[in-house]
């Protein structure tokens, strides 16, 4: 039997509203670039006659639940200390003509402390941005995190967060390692030895001990916390084992030895407990004399991923053997009989623990997929010995496709519906009897072979140091598009696969499934990955929905209080409060005046904050006696970041076994920048001024281009000169200079929303320095145009890094969203 599938909403009028509201003005055109997601924003918003209705509840459950989504494509996963970190936002779903402002914090992973925060304008849904780890930011895991000016109830609107390893290119005057002596789960105590190894072999110069700090469990709740000093380079932990559980048993130890900070990390057994076992049976329950599929799942007691294999059994018979993948993730068939009970062992299980199924209902209609992997066919599966009048409900819990009556006439039933009108990605099937109560629910992957893949080829497989290398980039789909992505090209062991993330995956999957085990690709059209998702789905429910909350939707639930983030200042004269209004001048927006009230209070908007990349932005009370005004203004993002730092639940990635320091350093001949380096300190309100820049901390690279931040810190870059010609934004322009206030109360000076900044690459042909040039993102570029009838260019040359490179663009298109990888080899030039 065959239905062809009608959509709710005409997918026209989307379209319409789509043009209407919203286009991309880029290079000076106008292109509705994400006309395709206004689908998912628009969808929800739709008038149904009968509110009441199932289909109504859903819409209503949408619309309460309906969100943007962010994503942020980094150039890589990881850093060292002063280097630049560049990215591209996309923001999806959303009135991009409230977002204005896009906030970006590092955050340490174990202390929850801020080690840097920016802001960048938002236009249009995009964001392009460029920042710089400074060199207090000490080795070790991080997470980015985003968000923007817009909250609902409260809240941050919207939040992306990208995990990140820091490792440091400093030279390094000593080495930390953890070394388990005695970490039995049986005794009273785990011992650990701390061994610090100074690279000086000179006695004298190596300091008789070193402090360190240490904690075991959470930064915030720790079980155990310390000082404590090394003796002779050694230290013994003595951990008491009584403290230790899953999940809470991590030993975070740091040293300080002059401005040096290490920050190491171990994970200490606890005493076996038995694996986490969750089962999944297809659609939700299982049902007496009906065959089902069961998808199983095992973690370890601290949560992770654990490949098992097991013996399955009817009351004390062993009836089947059964296995998962190494990500913990199984299945296996099942006709459960009346009066028995099933229940699982797992092999080597040092203890006989049993793991029962769920009980099986007397009675009741069941749902199965043959593929939940669909392409433009889905075949449904219905059992239900009662033969009832049933519904199927097709749906994303925003927005209903269709539903409809299947009669029972006989006890079991295979409909193929042809899924002309859902979109592309996840949706749920539920099975309800007339008044709408479930008897199960099935997700599934609509269009799954609808891909709009990217061709990238360079030139050639293999290249020399201080090489060109050309690429050519198509969108390679059986479709005409045209879109825009932003590209990348790394040493492709700055990517890390635990730590990697890209646009396709999350709109599509993650967003929604939260964390999935660590693959080098998920929506590959290979067998492999189809199997592996088709596992995912069967163990992998949308667990930010449910269908009793569903029913539970009112017309009041979708009512929300959108506010923005607000600058707010005062002025005072002598640090009194005013008595007459006054106007503050900015310097950077002279135009743009700020008017306080008669007390000297005062609203900034975003746009009163806008300067160029990493530039900060003054202002100062306009008239005679200026400085005897103190200006002062309360940044509301700060506030919010403390409060994402504080809720941040990091993932861990400590392990049990001997761990060092070592793994923080860069090769040396992987460091940013080699010789000749300045520190950059977080800590100095100059803190992205380069290397001999002017007075307004404005400077000029080799290459001529004014504030190059990919030579911020070259020996060879010589102050700006007012009336000179440089590169700025990538034309030659006159520089003008800028102004200078006095550093008091008098003149505010802070951080500005930044602009973008343009990514130069070296030109190698115009100038080959000497010195060696250790880049590992030798290529970015925040937006390029693609097309599926022809090519798109970029060229840029390879740094002194030898080794594999890997060329990433991602991006949005008229019809999808789109990502693709590329590799090349470097060797060293003869």
């Amino acid at each position: 039997m065959y239905l062809q599938l009608g959509c709710t909403i005409n997918q026209l009028n989307l379209y319409l509203i789509a043009m209407k509201k919203t286009g991309i003005y880029l290079n000076k055109s106008v292109y509705p670039v994400f006309l395709f997601f206004f689908l998912f924003a628009f969808g929800a918003n739709a008038q149904l006659k009968n509110m009441d209705s199932l289909p109504g509840k859903i819409n209503l459950y949408g619309i309460k639940n309906q969100s943007p989504l962010l994503f942020i494509h980094f150039d890589k996963t990881i850093y060292s200390n002063n280097e630049n970190v560049w990215f591209t936002a996309y923001l999806f779903n959303a009135d991009y003509s409230k977002y204005k402002t896009l906030s970006l914090a590092l955050i340490k992973d174990d202390s929850r402390a801020i080690l840097m925060e920016d802001r960048f304008v938002i236009s249009n849904g995009l964001s392009f941005g460029n920042t710089f780890v400074p060199d207090t930011v000490g080795p070790g895991n991080y997470t980015f995190i985003a968000t923007t000016n817009r909250l609902v109830n409260g809240k941050p609107d919207v939040v992306f967060t990208q995990p990140v390893t820091i490792k440091t290119g400093d030279q390094q005057s000593y080495t930390a390692s953890l070394n388990p002596i005695d970490t039995s789960v049986s005794g009273m105590q785990q011992k650990v030895m701390l061994l610090v190894n100074f690279s000086n072999t000179n006695s004298k110069e190596i300091p008789l001990s070193v402090p360190v700090s240490y904690y075991v469990g959470n930064a915030s709740q720790p079980v155990l916390k310390d000082s404590v000093k090394t003796q002779a380079g050694q230290y013994i932990f003595n951990i008491p084992s009584k403290l230790l559980s899953p999940g809470n048993n991590n030993l975070h130890v740091q040293i300080k030895y002059k401005k040096e900070v290490k920050d190491i990390s171990m994970a200490l057994p606890v005493a076996p407990r038995p694996a986490i076992v969750r089962f999944y049976p297809e659609g939700g329950n299982l049902v007496n004399n009906l065959q089902s599929i069961i998808g199983w799942e095992v973690k370890t007691a601290a949560g992770n991923p654990m490949g098992a294999s097991a013996v399955l059994y009817q009351d004390t018979k062993v009836i089947d053997a059964i296995e998962t993948n190494s990500y913990g993730i199984g299945k296996f068939q099942l006709t459960p009989k009346g009066g028995s009970s099933y229940f699982i062992k797992l092999y080597a299980n040092k203890k006989d623990t049993l793991y029962k199924l769920p009980t099986a209902l007397t009675g009741g209609p069941s749902l199965s997929l043959t593929n939940a992997i669909a392409n433009d066919t889905l075949t449904v599966n219905i059992k239900d010995e009662q033969r009832e009048k049933l519904y199927l409900t097709g749906h994303n819990y925003k927005q209903v496709f269709f539903t409809t009556p299947v009669n029972m006439t006989t006890t079991t039933r295979r409909i193929k519906f042809i899924l002309k009108e859902v979109p592309k990605g996840l949706a749920q099937l539920t099975l309800t009897d007339s008044l709408g109560r479930p008897f199960a629910e099935r997700v599934f992957f609509a269009h799954y072979d609808q891909r709009v893949p990217l061709k990238i080829t360079p030139d050639k497989n293999e290249y020399t140091t201080r090489e060109k290398v050309n690429v050519k980039v198509k969108l390679d789909g059986n479709m005409p598009d045209s879109g825009f992505v932003s590209v990348a090209c790394v040493q492709e062991n700055r990517i890390e696969i635990k730590k990697k993330n890209d646009l396709e995956s999350y709109f599509y999957l993650t967003h929604d499934l939260g964390d999935l085990p660590a693959r080098e690709s998920y929506l590959d059209n290979s067998e492999l990955d189809r199997r592996f998702l088709e596992n995912v789905l069967l163990v992998k429910t949308w667990s930010r929905y449910t269908w009793t909350d569903v029913l539970k939707a009112q017309t009041a639930d979708t009512v929300k209080n959108h506010t923005d983030l607000i600058f707010k200042g005062i002025v005072t004269l002598f640090k009194e409060q005013l008595k007459t209004p006054v106007v503050i001048a900015n310097m950077k927006r002279p135009l743009n005046p700020v008017n306080t009230d008669q007390t000297g209070h005062f609203t900034m908007s975003d746009d009163d904050l806008l300067t160029e990349s990493n530039k900060k932005t003054s202002f100062i009370v306009e008239g005679k006696n200026t400085q005897d005004y103190q200006i002062h203004l309360a940044d509301p993002y700060e506030v919010l970041n403390k409060t994402l730092a504080k809720n941040l639940i990091p993932k861990d990635y400590s392990i049990i076994k001997q761990e060092t320091t070592q793994y923080i350093q860069l090769p040396d001949n992987e460091h940013a920048i080699h010789l000749k380096e300045v520190k950059i300190k977080g800590d100095n309100d100059d803190s992205f001024f380069g290397m001999h820049a002017n007075p307004c901390g404005d400077y000029v690279c080799r290459f001529n281009i004014l504030n190059c931040p990919n030579h911020r810190t070259a020996s060879d870059n010589r102050p700006a000169v007012a009336g000179e010609i440089y590169l700025i934004k990538g034309q030659s322009q006159r520089y003008w200079g800028c102004w200078i206030g006095a550093k008091n109360e008098s003149v505010l000076q802070i951080k500005g929303i930044y602009d973008m900044q343009e990514f130069y690459p070296s030109d190698y042909s115009q100038i080959s320095p000497p010195t060696p040039e250790y880049i590992s993102t030798i290529f970015w570029k925040h937006q390029l145009k693609v097309s599926s009838s022809k090519e798109s260019e970029f060229s840029f040359y390879t740094s002194d890094i030898t080794g594999r490179f890997k060329i990433v663009v991602q991006g949005i298109t008229g019809k999808d969203v789109t990502y693709g990888e590329s590799t090349f080899n470097v060797v060293k030039a003869k």
